[in-house]
C-alpha cells in the first residue's frame, strides 16, 4: 500500500473537516498549556500586554480553524474537494513555519517561550490562510464542474428533444396515418350489405383493432409532449372539458348511458392536454365494461383548493393482481389497460394533482381524480391578457 492509500485509511475525506476543526482546538490547547509550563499558575502574566496580545492572536485563529472546518461542510462542497482542502491547510501551516524558521534565528526574542510561542502563532495563521484557498480552490472547482454537468445536461437535452421531434412526426405522418388508413377502409367495407358473417366479424376487429392503435399512438405522442420542457399550467375550465369530452366516451356508435353532477365555471391549474386526462378515463370506464348498456356517472366537487371529479361506471370492476400496478407503466402492451391509465397518472401530477382507484367491485369502479383550483388572479391575468381559457 503507498502512501496516499494510507493517509486516505487513516484519514477518510468525510472526517477531514472534524479533523481540521480539532487542530484549531488543539492549537489554543497548546496556548494554554503553554502558558501554564513557563509561568505555571500565577496570576501576574496574565495581566501584561504581551499575554493580552498572545490571547487575542490564539483566539483568532484558532477558532478561524475551528469555524473553516464547519464552513466546509455546510457549504454543499463535494467530499471529494476535501483532501485537496486538508493538503492546502497543511501547506499553508508548513510554509509559515518554514518563512517564519529563519526569522525566529534571525530576530531572536530573547526567550525560548517567545520562540514556542511565535512557532505557534505562525502555524495556527498558515493553517487559516491555507483554509482559506483551499474553500476557494473548491469552490472554483466545483462551479467549474457544475457548469460542465449543465452544459452537458442541455446537450442531451437537445438532443433528447431532436429525438422526440422525429419520432413524433414519425408516429404522426407514418404509424397514424396507416392506422387511420386500415380502419377507413375497414368502415367502407363494414357498409357492404353482401358480407357474410365471418367477413364482417374480421373486418369490424380490423377496424376495433386499428383504432386502439390509432389511441395508443396519441397516447405515446401526449406522453413525449407531457416529458419536454417545464410545465406552463394556466386557468382551464374543467367544466368545459368535461362537457367536450363526454360528448363521444366510447368514440364508436355503441350506447353509453352518461349522468352528470358538474357545476359551471371551474377552472383549474393545467394545460391542453388535460382533455387526454377524461378522455383516457371515460374509454376505460367503456371500454372494459362487460354491461348490456355502460354506464358512466361523473360527478365534480368544488373545495377550498381543489376540485375532485369520480367517475363510476357499472362494469365488472377491477382485480386485487392489476390494482397494485393500474397506474404504474408496463412493458405488457397486451394488458387489459395499455398504456391509458400510465398517461392518466403522469399528467395528473404534472399539474400537481392526483388519481387513484377510490372503489371498485362487481358493481364497477370509481376513479378521483383531484386538481387545484386556479385561483381567481390567475383567471384574471389571463382574461386581461386576451388568452383562451378553454380546453384545447
Amino acid at each position: 500500500m503507498d502512501l496516499a492509500s494510507r493517509l486516505s485509511a487513516a484519514f477518510p475525506p468525510d472526517k477531514i473537516p472534524l479533523l481540521i476543526s480539532r487542530v484549531g482546538v488543539l492549537f489554543f490547547l497548546a496556548f494554554v498549556v503553554e502558558w501554564i509550563a513557563f509561568y505555571g499558575l500565577h496570576v501576574e502574566p496574565l495581566l501584561t500586554a504581551n499575554f493580552l496580545l498572545t490571547l487575542l492572536f490564539t483566539v483568532v485563529f484558532s477558532v478561524g480553524i475551528v469555524y473553516g472546518g464547519h464552513h466546509i461542510e455546510s457549504k454543499d462542497l463535494s467530499p471529494k474537494r476535501y483532501p485537496r482542502i486538508a493538503k492546502w491547510f497543511v501547506g499553508g501551516i508548513t510554509l509559515f513555519f518554514g518563512v517564519n524558521a529563519p526569522m525566529m534565528v534571525v530576530w531572536y526574542p530573547g526567550t525560548l517561550h517567545g520562540v514556542v510561542g511565535w512557532a505557534r502563532i505562525s502555524m495556527a495563521m498558515g493553517g487559516v490562510g491555507g483554509l482559506v484557498f483551499g474553500i476557494i480552490e473548491a469552490r472554483a472547482i466545483e462551479r467549474e464542474l457544475s457548469a460542465e454537468r449543465a452544459a452537458i445536461r442541455a446537450d442531451e437535452a437537445e438532443s433528447q428533444r431532436q429525438w422526440f421531434d422525429y419520432l413524433n412526426s414519425l408516429l404522426r405522418h407514418e404509424v397514424l396515418n396507416t392506422a387511420n388508413v386500415i380502419t377507413g377502409y375497414a368502415s367502407v367495407h363494414m357498409d357492404d350489405d353482401d358480407l357474410d358473417d365471418e367477413l364482417r366479424r374480421n373486418l369490424e376487429r380490423i377496424h376495433r383493432q386499428g383504432r386502439d392503435m390509432a389511441e395508443v399512438i396519441r397516447d405515446v405522442q401526449v406522453l413525449m409532449q407531457a416529458s419536454q420542457g417545464n410545465i406552463e399550467r394556466e386557468a382551464v375550465d374543467l367544466s368545459e372539458v368535461l362537457a367536450t369530452t363526454l360528448d363521444d366516451p366510447r368514440g364508436d356508435t355503441e350506447a353509453v348511458e352518461v349522468t352528470t353532477s358538474i357545476p359551471d365555471g371551474v377552472y383549474v391549474m393545467a394545460d391542453d392536454l388535460l382533455p387526454r386526462v377524461f378522455a383516457n378515463l371515460f374509454a376505460n370506464a367503456v371500454q372494459h365494461n362487460d354491461s348490456e348498456t355502460p354506464r358512466v356517472d361523473v360527478t365534480v366537487e368544488v373545495g377550498a383548493d381543489a376540485a375532485t371529479v369520480s367517475i363510476a361506471d357499472n362494469g365488472p370492476g377491477i382485480s386485487d393482481s392489476v390494482r397494485e400496478t393500474l397506474f404504474e407503466r408496463s412493458d405488457n402492451t397486451g394488458g387489459s389497460h395499455g398504456i391509458g391509465l400510465y398517461l392518466v397518472r403522469t399528467l395528473v401530477e404534472r399539474y400537481g394533482g392526483t388519481v387513484q382507484l377510490s372503489e371498485t367491485g362487481p358493481d364497477g369502479s370509481v376513479f378521483t381524480v383531484e386538481l387545484p383550483l386556479a385561483d381567481e388572479a390567475t383567471r384574471s391575468g389571463q382574461f386581461s391578457n386576451g388568452t383562451s381559457l378553454g380546453a384545447a
